[in-house]
C-alpha cells in the first residue's frame, strides 16, 4: 500500500498529541528527579590534651618542728645536727653504716632503711618469739656485747636507748665514736618523736612520717572502737626463774592502758617490774592474766596459775581469762607495741573488735620514697 507524503505526516503529528495527551492523565510514569547529595563537611580532629602528671606530694617536714632533739627543724640538707644526752652530734653527710645498741631500735630503723646499712646484729635479733625482725637478722652480720666488737665496725653513728649502760656508752665516745641516745616510749604515740629524730638523723624523712602516721591511724581505729564503761582491771605477768609483774613505767602496763584495760599492778603500786608471789597475785585481783613470755614456758607457768587452789578465787584464773600473748609485740619497746595493743584490745572487747583484722607493720621500702 502507498501512502502520501501528506498522510503520513498527519499521522505522527496524531500520535505525538495522543502521547503529551497521556502524560498529562497520568497514564506514564515519569522517574523522579533525584536532589544531588551534599557533600560532607570534613570533621575537624580535635587536639588532644597534653598529660599532666600528678605532682608528687612530699612527707609533711612540719612535723619536725616538734622534735626537741633537732637544733635546726628547716635544715633538711648536710650537714645537720641533733642534740641529745651525749651533746650535739653533727653529721656531715647520710650515715652509710649505722650500729644500732637495743633491739627496739633496730626494728625502728629495718622500717626507715635499707637492712645493709646496718653494721651488725645480736643474738637475741634472730629469736622469732621476742624480735620482729628475726627473719631479716637471721643472715646478718653477727657480733657479741663486747663495746670493742662495735668499735671494731668503725659504724658512722652508733644509736642507743635510754637504757645503755652509761659505761658502754662512755666507751663508745671516748675511742670516737658519733652516739645519739634516742628516747624509747612505753607509749605508742609517744614514740613517735623518737621515731622522727631517727629518721631525721639517717635521712629518711618521707619514711619516718610514712611510719608515724601509720602508728597514728591505727591507734584512732582502736580509740573509735573501744566502748566505754568499766575497764577489765588486767595483770601483764612472766616466769623465769621467778614471777615478776609489770607495774607502772613498764613496757607491757602501757600497752594495757592503751588497750582499754587498768594496770592491775601499777593500781596496786607495782612500779617497773617487780618480783611477786601467789598470794601477791591473789591480793591483786585482777580480772584478766597475760603472761607475755616464750610459749614453752608460758604454758607450763600458766599451767601452774589455773591449777594453784590460792588463785581459784581470782576472777581471771575463775573466769578463764589467763592468756598467753606474744612477746615480741610486749616486751620489745617499738612501734611493733601498736600489734601488742591491737591483740590485747580484741581481747579485752571482743564484740567491739569481732571482724577488725589487724596487719602487721612492714620494713622498708615499704615505708615513704622507698616504696616508688
Amino acid at each position: 500500500m502507498k501512502y502520501s507524503m501528506r498522510f503520513v505526516l498527519m499521522v505522527l503529528a496524531v500520535v505525538v498529541i495522543a502521547a503529551f495527551a497521556a502524560c498529562a492523565e497520568g497514564d506514564v510514569e515519569v522517574a523522579p528527579t533525584v536532589a544531588p547529595t551534599a557533600t560532607a563537611e570534613p570533621t575537624a580532629t580535635a587536639t588532644p590534651e597534653p598529660t599532666v602528671e600528678p605532682t608528687p606530694v612530699g612527707p609533711d617536714l612540719s612535723r619536725f618542728a616538734d622534735v626537741p632533739e633537732i637544733v635546726d627543724p628547716t635544715n633538711y640538707g648536710w650537714p645537720r645536727s641533733v642534740e641529745t644526752t651525749e651533746g650535739v652530734i653533727t653529721l656531715d653527710a647520710p650515715p652509710e653504716k649505722i650500729h644500732s645498741l637495743s633491739l627496739g631500735h633496730t626494728e625502728i630503723l629495718a622500717a626507715l632503711m635499707d637492712f645493709e646499712r646496718l653494721s651488725a646484729v645480736y643474738s637475741f635479733f634472730v629469736d622469732e618469739e621476742q624480735s620482729n625482725i628475726a627473719g631479716l637478722s637471721a643472715d646478718h652480720n653477727m657480733i657479741g656485747f663486747d663495746p670493742e666488737e662495735v668499735v671494731a665496725l668503725e659504724p658512722d653513728v652508733i644509736v642507743a636507748s635510754r637504757f645503755t649502760n652509761a659505761d658502754t656508752v662512755a666507751l663508745l665516745n671516748g675511742a670516737g665514736n658519733l652516739v645519739v641516745r634516742a628516747a624509747l616510749e612505753n607509749s605508742a604515740l609517744g614514740n613517735v618523736p623518737n621515731i622522727l629524730l631517727i629518721g631525721y638523723l639517717i635521712g629518711a624523712e618521707a619514711e619516718a612520717v610514712a611510719l608515724v602516721e601509720d602508728i597514728e591511724a591505727r591507734m584512732e581505729v582502736i580509740s573509735d572502737l573501744l566502748p566505754g564503761g568499766d575497764k577489765p582491771r588486767v595483770l601483764s605477768i612472766s616466769k623465769f626463774t621467778s614471777v615478776f609483774a609489770a607495774g607502772s613505767g613498764s613496757t607491757e602496763g602501757g600497752i594495757i592502758e592503751q588497750a582499754g584495760g587498768i594496770n592491775a599492778a601499777a593500781d596496786s603500786g607495782i612500779e617497773g617490774h617487780l618480783q611477786v608471789s601467789v598470794e601477791s597475785i591473789a591480793a591483786i585481783n585482777p580480772d584478766v592474766i597475760i603472761v607475755p613470755q616464750p610459749l614453752e614456758g608460758a604454758d607450763l607457768f600458766i599451767e601452774e596459775l589455773v591449777s594453784n587452789a590460792a588463785l581459784a578465787d581470782v576472777p581471771a584464773v575463775k573466769n578463764g581469762e589467763v592468756h598467753y600473748v606474744l612477746p615480741k609485740y610486749h616486751t620489745t619497746l617499738s612501734h611493733w607495741n601498736v600489734r601488742g595493743i591491737e591483740q590485747l584490745a580484741g581481747l579485752l572487747y571482743p564484740e567491739a573488735f569481732a571482724g577488725v583484722t589487724f596487719e602487721d607493720f612492714s620494713s622498708w621500702p615499704d615505708y615513704g620514697v622507698g616504696s616508688e
